[in-house]
């Protein structure tokens, strides 16, 4: 008989086309999670992104930003639709079930921001963002939203390299020059049998432009004629409007030197049985350099040759050594051990299991800083300095969870997902004062005669226990209902400060919490070509270890601990629409989050340079907004696809007398001079740090088969940092600045081993600040060799 051939229906292949859009990422899809996501993977990066650390394959993503200040920066946290990025624990970042984000803290230093760098970016296999706390399966860390990311483990063997070379410059505040960096990677991998390994290494260079200026008001210094007279110093405003003098580059360009080191072992038990374990090593240097605009008599001046700097004179005014930061080189040393390891089912059946446990230890973490000019720094017996300890400081996580697909019955069809989690952070943070700030060894405690600056140590726990079910009823009709009941504990809390020759020592109180969560959405599908979804979820966010123990100096920043927090609580709700074509999707999310006892960090600037930072609850605050993203293949011809995302969030401060009255007390003829909106309430107040809008887009086109070429761009709406709102002055060093930043990438496939990659960041050469300048035009380019 002839052979008929058969020819698919066009509605067929469309509605084919369209589930392949309504697919969701794969542990969104095997565990029912009832969450809006997001998703990029190793193509579309490859075609998208200027990829140097992997951080930035998220950077076009809705709402998303990081404080990506150079490339190896260790000080990254990632903001969302309703947390900002001095709020690192209201989000969760993982990669293969190992947790990257760092809740010693709750900031942007090195205690309270995510371990991106013990990723490599040629690992990553693809990013998911899940948005909001609807999930009963994650701790109320979720609220700002979740990231997952998971890396490439063979199927063959595979081995590969990479170099990589970004090259920029910078202006800004009277500082100018090169920045740079550089990116080399190998991998190697392969599957045999029922065995399976991965390793990587990368080794990255960076060159940053000054992230941070020493600075003094104008209006502090007194009229004299005394004091050292200097020139040089650069006038400028301050984040409040008052005038400033910018002296120089302090704690500012940093060269960064590290080194990732990554093993993957996988084996399969059985066909559906795999057991799995990851062991990562981290190092990192860092050498912070200090330039002084300052010159006397011709000569450069970068203070006293003493213990202190000396007082100056400029146009006529004295400025003391109290009142302005002194030059100070710094050093960082950093060994980061991670483990990871997991062992799950995949069987698609009735029943699906996996147990996740990973432990992060900070065997090596010091940071060293002069405590005088760079004259006396210098000198073998006048270097005095102090070395910050975080060594042994670390985390784990345990998580268990299972899936059980009933059969459908009378209700429609049940997945039940259930789970347990542990974790346990503890903070070893010593501060010693040296006599040589390089490398002088620092002492056990011993109360007085020890040589004990400051100390701070404590731990925290959390259990939780949660369970859901997703359940299809009518074909058209899903509905999902979880709860989640967590137990929180906070305890060996102390903290050691040395006044004069006595060590003064502070137990504090032990704190624990145990709360309730619950979750439900309800999503309806009345055709292919839509997806309508309504969800609420209550969360508990508790303090991280350091927010009520940890009192530290960094740099020219104070971190005030406060013993007293309680618990963040988070209403967050959100109604989804979804609609699927042939050729893409669009999403139109309206968003609210209701947050009683909020934590934020509140920086206040002091006369002498330095930023005190205090941590402390806010009765109340509300956001909402809408959000907006979509993706469009083959417009208007072949190749020529676009991606786009815009966001507007509404966020105000509930009422809060207490504030607005100490607020009033704070306003000082002198405070006003630094500040001079030191007496502005806080009740009703624009939310810190959260952009009223945000939006980012991606033009590609192929004009060869192997080529990929695209153009970018990322806006946002300037923020304010204080409660307030006082600092109102937002292109300046520690103001917030609107920014609008244009990338451009060409990706070419020269054979079917050897991929080259080039591009240009911030074509424009926008000069914007997120407390600190941030990069300005930078090129890129990189050539792969995969085998």
């Amino acid at each position: 008989m002839p052979t008929v051939e058969v020819v698919p229906d066009e509605a067929q292949e469309a509605n084919e086309s369209k589930r392949k859009w309504r697919k969701k990422a794969p542990m969104v899809e095997k565990y029912k999670l009832p969450v809006t996501t997001e998703s990029i993977d190793t193509k579309e990066i490859d075609e998208r992104v200027n990829l140097i650390t992997v951080e930035d394959s998220i950077k076009y993503m809705p709402s998303i930003e990081v404080r990506k200040r150079y490339s190896g920066d260790t000080n990254e946290p990632m903001g969302t639709r309703t947390a900002s990025l001095s709020q690192s624990a209201r989000t969760m970042i993982f990669a293969d079930g190992i947790l990257l984000s760092t809740y010693l803290n709750n900031n942007n230093t090195n205690t309270g921001s995510p371990r991106w760098n013990t990723v490599a970016p040629g690992e990553l296999e693809r990013s998911d963002m899940m948005y909001g706390p609807f999930s009963a399966q994650y701790a109320g860390n979720s609220m700002g939203g979740v990231l997952v990311m998971t890396t490439k483990m063979p199927t063959k063997f595979v081995a590969g390299v990479n170099a990589m070379g970004a090259f920029g410059t910078y202006d800004a505040l009277g500082a100018s020059g090169d920045t740079n960096a550089q990116n080399y990677a190998m991998y190697v991998g392969d599957k045999l049998d029922d065995f399976s390994f991965r390793f990587d290494y990368n080794h990255l260079y960076s060159l940053s432009q000054p992230i941070g200026y020493s600075t003094v008001v104008q209006a502090v210094g007194t009229r004299s004629s005394t004091g050292i007279p200097v020139q040089g110093a650069v006038p400028s405003y301050n984040s409040y409007g008052a005038p400033m003098y910018v002296l120089g580059v302090n704690n500012g360009q940093y060269a960064t030197t590290q080194d990732n080191m990554k093993l993957k072992l996988a084996y399969d038990i059985t066909d559906t049985i795999r057991l799995s374990y990851t062991i990562g090593l981290w190092l990192n240097n860092q050498d912070a350099e200090y330039s002084s605009y300052l010159t006397t008599n011709g000569n450069s001046f970068t203070g006293g040759s003493g213990s202190s700097n000396s007082s100056i004179n400029i146009n006529g005014n004295l400025y003391t050594g109290s009142q302005y930061s002194i030059f100070s080189p710094v050093l960082a040393h950093q060994q980061t051990w991670s483990h990871g390891i997991t062992l799950k089912s995949e069987t698609g059946g009735a029943f699906d299991w996996e147990l996740v446990g990973s432990i992060v230890n900070l065997g090596v973490d010091t940071s060293r800083t002069a405590t005088v000019p760079p004259t006396a720094a210098a000198s073998a017996t006048t270097g005095y300095g102090r070395s910050t300890i975080l060594s042994g400081s670390n985390w784990y996580t345990v998580d268990g969870k299972g899936i059980y697909r009933v059969d459908e019955d009378l209700l429609g069809h049940h997945e039940v997902s259930f789970g347990f989690h542990n974790d346990s952070y503890e903070l070893n943070n010593p501060v010693y004062t040296t006599n040589n700030w390089q490398n002088g060894s620092p002492t056990a405690i011993n109360g007085a005669n020890s040589n004990i600056y400051q100390n701070a140590q404590g731990q925290t726990m959390t259990q939780g226990y949660w369970i859901q079910d997703s359940l299809d009823f009518n074909k058209e009709w899903n509905f999902t209902l979880g709860g989640r009941l967590e137990h929180w504990d906070a305890y060996n809390g102390v903290n050691q400060t040395m006044v004069g020759t006595t060590l003064q020592t502070v137990n504090q109180q032990d704190q624990q919490s145990t709360n309730f969560s619950p979750k439900v959405k309800l999503t309806w599908n009345p055709s292919l070509d839509w997806r309508i979804g309504a969800a609420f979820g209550e969360a508990w966010r508790y303090p991280t270890v350091g927010e009520p123990f940890q009192t530290s100096t960094v740099g020219t920043s104070v971190y005030n601990a406060n013993p007293n927090l309680r618990p963040e609580q988070a209403f967050s709700s959100e109604l989804s629409n979804e609609y699927f074509m042939e050729n893409g999707k669009a999403r139109l999310s309206f968003f609210s989050e209701a947050v009683n006892n909020a934590i934020y960090s509140v920086s206040t600037l002091m006369s002498n340079g330095t930023v005190s930072n205090t941590t402390q609850n806010v009765p109340s605050t509300n956001i909402f907004g809408a959000e907006f993203s979509g993706e469009m293949k083959d417009v208007i011809f072949k190749s020529l696809n676009l991606y786009g995302t815009a966001t507007y969030a509404h966020g105000r401060i509930g009422s809060d007398p207490a504030a607005d009255a100490a607020n009033i007390a704070a306003a000082t003829p002198t405070a006003l001079l630094t500040n001079p909106g030191t007496g502005m309430p806080v009740s009703g107040a624009v939310v810190p740090r959260i952009p009223e809008w945000r939006s980012s887009f991606t033009v590609s086109y192929s004009p060869l088969e192997r080529m990929t070429t695209s153009v970018s761009g990322r806006y946002s709406s300037q923020t304010f940092s204080q409660l307030n709102n006082s600092d109102v002055y937002h292109n300046t060093y520690v103001g917030n600045s609107a920014y609008f930043v244009l990338d451009l990438k060409v990706n070419y496939k020269i054979d079917d081993k050897f991929t080259f990659n080039a591009g240009i960041d911030n074509v424009t050469n926008k000069l914007y600040w997120l407390y600190h300048p941030f990069p300005q035009r930078t090129f890129v380019a990189q050539l792969k060799y995969d085998w």
